[in-house]
């Protein structure tokens, strides 16, 4: 069954806060001039579609957190809201409370904005090879990944999978990510708490016995002291033959004058077993940071090697793709798509030349075909306005005709020729600080 909305109704940026109702079509073209309240329209239908809206706030992704959409409650209101009614009869509704999570019921559907779209294809090729991984793959049987990587690089998959799983790349990929930051981090504390220990010396075993034995050499000196003392006012205690082995053992009379303090090889001990343990913490620090940084090149060849798994398998799959997205172009248009390209290309061609750097409403109609390509019945696809001229805007209503999906079209101007029966014309107006004045023109 069909799932396209025929109506939307919301309150969204309303400046009354009142409601107002937009009627819509399988394929719907909002013509107003800038800030008439068109793009309001096209995110109320996708929040109620799917809870979350493409490109508010400056974000390049989906907003959804209630905390960045309340920017929408209109003045003087404490919540907004926006319904779709489907042609099935079912309605799509979505709710944000001010100071609340937001809420959506009803069928749940997908979105793919242009604006999305553009900001893939100006991302990494990362970016990119994911986008179009998960629309044509999504997943691979482990076992399949595995024999595709080399010995080196199936060691280092089985430390971040599980074995015998299917798998998401486009998650697995994040996962990779996120543990080469941890182990950067690791690599930065290592590097910082080596910093921290300053200069360190190193000691033998040796040293340290020398050490300790001068020491030990100060103490026996202290004790003939305290001997040479007491027995010197109390003859009774007979500690002369002691006090003659303690003093031979030192090595005599005159190595007994040059026995240091033991203050002196206290101080002298304290910096040895200080420099000993700071230099098993220096030791402990860089063997962590390379080990870390180990781990982090592995994790970078890894992410490597399953980025062109995803590669290979998107190019194995671009001729039929290309013919895909070659239907809702014009016949004398090409659909030039080369994941195994540097940089990727992605553009038209047009008389045997070839065209990447797109701009304006050819960028924009094209960006379409490729929504259309990709999407299926519960998807909605939302063309913004892309400074159309007439005959470009009317070329690109035909080709997404064919879409699955149910397409709203912004725009500032009217298409050229008539008014085409598979598209609803919404004319959207609005003076400063009044609501919004929706006309459906489609006769």
């Amino acid at each position: 069954m069909s799932s396209y909305a025929v109506e939307v109704v919301s309150t969204l940026k309303s400046p009354d806060g009142m409601p107002y109702t937009v009627p819509l079509g399988k394929n719907t073209i909002l013509i107003g001039d800038n800030e008439s309240g068109k793009s309001a329209i096209a995110e109320s239908l996708q929040l109620a579609r799917t809870g979350s809206a493409f490109g508010l706030l400056y974000r390049d992704k989906p907003v959804k957190a209630g905390t960045l959409l309340s920017a929408l409650i209109p003045l003087g209101a404490d919540n907004a809201q926006a319904s779709a009614l489907l042609e099935s009869g079912e309605t799509c509704t979505w709710n944000l409370k001010r100071g609340s999570s937001t809420k959506q019921e009803g069928p749940v559907g997908t979105s793919l904005s242009i604006a999305e779209l553009h900001a893939v294809m100006a991302a990494s090729l990362e970016t990119k090879v994911k986008f179009f991984w998960e629309r044509i793959f999504w997943k691979i049987e482990y076992q399949e990944l595995f024999d595709q990587l080399e010995p080196p690089m199936q060691e280092a998959l089985l430390l971040v999978c599980p074995v015998g799983k299917p798998v998401d790349l486009s998650e697995l990929l994040g996962k990779i990510g996120k543990l080469q930051r941890e182990q950067s981090n690791t690599v930065k504390a290592g590097q910082i708490a080596l910093e921290s220990l300053g200069s360190v010396r190193k000691f033998s075993d040796d040293e340290l016995r020398g050490v300790w034995d001068t020491m030990n050499r100060g103490l026996i000196r202290d004790i003939v002291k305290v001997m040479y003392r007491d027995n010197k006012s109390d003859p009774s205690l007979q500690l002369g033959a002691g006090i003659d082995y303690l003093i031979d053992y030192l090595g005599g009379k005159d190595a007994l004058r040059r026995v240091r303090s033991t203050e002196e090889a206290g101080a002298d001990l304290s910096e040895v077993l200080l420099h000993r343990r700071l230099n098993r913490a220096a030791v402990a620090a860089k063997n962590g940071e390379i080990r870390a940084g180990d781990l982090r090149e592995s994790l970078k060849a890894l992410r490597t090697a399953i980025l062109n798994v995803m590669i290979a398998a998107v190019s194995a799959a671009s001729d039929e793709f290309i013919r895909k997205i070659s239907a809702f172009l014009p016949k004398e248009e090409g659909f030039i798509f080369e994941p195994g390209s540097p940089g990727f290309p992605i553009g038209l061609s047009r008389e045997e030349e070839t065209h990447t750097a797109l701009s304006g409403s050819t960028e924009a109609r094209l960006l379409a075909a490729i929504a259309a390509g990709l999407s299926d019945e519960s998807d909605l696809i939302i063309v913004d306005d892309r400074m159309w001229d007439p005959a470009t805007l009317r070329r690109t209503m035909i080709a997404l005709e064919k879409a699955p999906a149910q397409v709203v079209i912004m725009s500032t101007i009217e298409p050229k020729g008539r008014k085409r029966g598979a598209w609803t014309y919404v004319k959207v107006s609005r003076e400063s600080g009044e609501p919004l004045d929706i006309e459906n023109i489609s006769k």
